[in-house]
């Protein structure tokens, strides 16, 4: 007989961790455990987690006495986890597929979503599915939720109970008109408009995609908070046929609806608090865009001014005594050339260089630079006039007529938004 410890290091890998809470099921346990079984698809390792909070009717000890049972015939083992205890049990050929049972002991109720979280800190595959234990969640849908997130791990495949194809058998009009009100209202307070089934208890999901959120709610709906705080997941549905609990006692109450509630409005506060702040951070982010091309743009017209005045030094005084007004004239469209192919490849990072479109990029670039001096020249001409010292008015003059280029050129030339 091995002990637990060398049994589990003899396992394979698992991949799928079915976690199940349980609370005064001990009518269904067992058949579900046998319903689950029969109805893995082959070549997939399994372990099923049995989270009982200290059920009353013994729900716990049955699953503790079917572990001992396999014990007698196969292997078994023992251990610990945190304040609750955990039980082993495991069956099936170790060269083909691997089931394996355990159950997890918790002192006390303390509320659906915490039992679950509870599970999934004890198992160790690599997805988790989520289902009730009393057969409104059919067996025969496990492998439909497995193939569909094997195909697509990044995703969360929910079995809806709304969507077309689906049905619900067994509630009666006002249980009916509760849940679709529940739907309702997460759909459209929390804005989740991509699943039919927000609230839906049973379904599969990659483990590090689990267990990347903060779960702090304490209610009964997990992949309702899972859906507002993963951004951008993507949901895939399947349809079933909903069943009403043949056995057992229903867990809705007023406690269960007040629980709803109260963790609608804390997702709700969430979701607002989250908006602002991603609303913050891209007002931020495009100010420090903005701010970076502007310096861009300013560094590229000193260089400007730099090459206008070496080449019309150099023409005029150096090698060919160039008419200094031709001189010049030269210094400035070489310039005003290194300038538009410096902003358009550094300041507004434009990589398109098609000769027809670059073109008209460059003649529009000149227009507006010709209409910055003329701007330049008129600010000058304005404030001396008005009394302000010459240097002043020139540096006055030629901020507010690069500032203008810029903004055309952003605008109109490289078709940004202004404050992009």
């Amino acid at each position: 007989m091995f002990h637990g410890g060398e049994l589990i290091s003899k396992f394979k890998e698992i991949d799928f961790s079915i976690i199940i809470p349980t609370y005064n099921e001990s009518e269904n346990i067992l058949n579900l455990i046998d319903a689950v079984k029969c109805n893995l698809p082959v070549n997939i390792n399994v372990e099923v987690i049995i989270v009982d909070d200290n059920s009353p009717d013994g729900t716990g000890t049955i699953v503790d006495d079917y572990i001992r049972d396999c014990e007698s015939s196969r292997f078994s083992g023992s251990s610990h986890l945190g304040s609750s205890s955990t039980k082993i049990c495991a069956t099936g050929d170790l060269e083909s597929r691997i089931f394996r049972l355990r159950v997890v002991h918790r002192k006390i109720k303390f509320g659906l979503i915490p039992a679950i979280l509870n599970g999934i800190s004890a198992s160790t595959g690599r997805y988790i599915l989520v289902m009730d234990a009393d057969f409104s969640h059919p067996p025969e849908t496990i492998p439909i939720l497995i193939r569909e997130l094997i195909r697509d791990p990044d995703s969360i495949v929910v079995a809806s109970r709304y969507m077309l194809g689906s049905s619900i058998k067994g509630w009666p009009y006002k249980r009916r008109l509760l849940s679709t009100s529940a739907v309702r209202i997460a759909k459209h307070s929390l804005r989740i408009g991509n699943i039919s089934d927000p609230i839906s208890g049973f379904f599969a999901i990659s483990r590090n995609v689990v267990e990347n959120v903060n779960i702090d709610s304490m209610g009964y709906k997990i992949l309702l908070e899972i859906l507002v705080k993963v951004k951008g997941v993507k949901v895939k549905e399947i349809p079933y046929t909903f069943v009403d609990r043949r056995s057992g006692t229903s867990k809705l109450d007023i406690s269960v609806v007040l629980d709803y509630v109260r963790s609608v409005w804390r997702l709700y506060r969430y979701g607002q608090q989250s908006r602002v702040k991603q609303k913050s951070e891209a007002e931020k982010r495009s100010s420090v865009r903005f701010l970076s091309k502007v310096g861009r743009f300013y560094t590229v017209g000193a260089s400007g001014l730099a090459i206008n005045f070496f080449i019309s030094y150099v023409l005029s005084n150096s090698i060919t005594n160039m008419w200094y007004i031709h001189a010049t004239t030269v210094g400035i469209v070489i310039s005003v050339t290194t300038n538009f192919v410096l902003n358009k490849i550094w300041t507004f990072e434009d990589k398109k260089f098609r000769i027809g479109s670059t073109l008209r990029q460059y003649a529009l670039f000149a227009s507006i630079s010709a209409l910055g001096a003329a701007l330049q020249l008129g600010l000058l001409y304005i404030f001396v006039q008005s009394g302000i010292q010459f240097g002043l008015s020139l540096i006055f003059a030629v901020a507010l007529a690069s500032a203008n280029n810029f903004l055309l050129n952003k605008k109109f030339t490289f078709h940004e938004k202004i404050l992009d």
